[in-house]
């Protein structure tokens, strides 16, 4: 669905990210995994779009992603970012509204072709208990579940997700992951939680100083050298209901 071939982005005097290549299916989620400092965001919005890469290019099927204007762009891919904020007092309904401006434009009256959108949206989020809330009186994992229910909203083909479970607490992590593997779509998520990964990931990219480590398979790839030799602990990744990760310092 997604690839990105031979990307390379940094900053004066530095490379973040080098020479990637690596596809992310039409459907389930790859995760994208990797230390502090390893270009797990750089990459996530070098695939979004939202920085030209210095080399290298992103394809969105057979289409260039560059070939697409902005508003092409919002109506295929949806990014929910770690930190998503806003100035404005806006109501819950009203965040998730804007993911339609691709769709119906942003001027005051403009017609929206499919006005259901944001009610399934903020139903598969589960936010229609704060649908009147104003969002600056929203907790974190609130704020996500919104977000997530406005990204849902644009209709996309593609689900950008960067480290979507941070303000949650494990209950809420669940249902958030669990949701989003329901949707069945192609769906990229930077992860911390390497056994959250394990649970609910197809696939993951393995991301070190800015370059693949490794990518592929979770079940396959997602082993307990790969997470000593990456992250520097000591691992057991078994599967019993499920595969997990477990770790150790010494």
């Amino acid at each position: 669905m997604i690839r990105a071939e031979n990307l390379s982005w940094g900053v004066p005097g530095r490379l973040i990210v080098q020479d990637i290549s690596v596809a992310f299916p039409a459907t389930g989620i790859t995760a994208i995994i990797g230390p502090n400092g390893s270009g797990k965001t750089s990459l996530l919005h070098l695939v979004a779009g939202l920085r030209p890469p210095l080399s290298g290019r992103v394809w969105l099927g057979d289409r260039r992603l560059t070939e697409l204007s902005p508003r092409g762009r919002a109506r295929r891919i949806a990014l929910v970012e770690q930190h998503p904020s806003t100035e404005l007092d806006l109501s819950v309904r009203q965040v998730v509204e804007l993911g339609r401006i691709p769709h119906a434009g942003g001027w005051p009256g403009a017609r929206d072709p499919d006005r259901a959108a944001v009610e399934q949206a903020m139903a598969i989020a589960a936010v229609e208990p704060l649908v009147d809330r104003r969002w600056q009186t929203l907790s974190g994992g609130e704020r996500q579940r919104v977000h997530l229910a406005r990204a849902l909203a644009q209709r996309p083909q593609v689900l950008l997700l960067d480290e979507p479970t941070n303000h949650l607490d494990l209950a809420h992590q669940i249902d958030f992951l669990e949701r989003v593997r329901g949707l069945g779509m192609c769906t990229v998520a930077v992860l911390h939680d390497l056994d959250l990964a394990a649970a609910f990931c197809a696939r993951v990219v393995v991301l070190d100083r800015g370059r693949v480590h490794a990518a592929g398979p979770i079940a396959e790839t997602l082993t307990a050298e790969l997470v000593g030799e990456v992250f520097q602990v000591r691992a057991a990744v078994t599967r019993t209901d499920r595969l997990r990760v477990l770790w150790s310092r010494s």
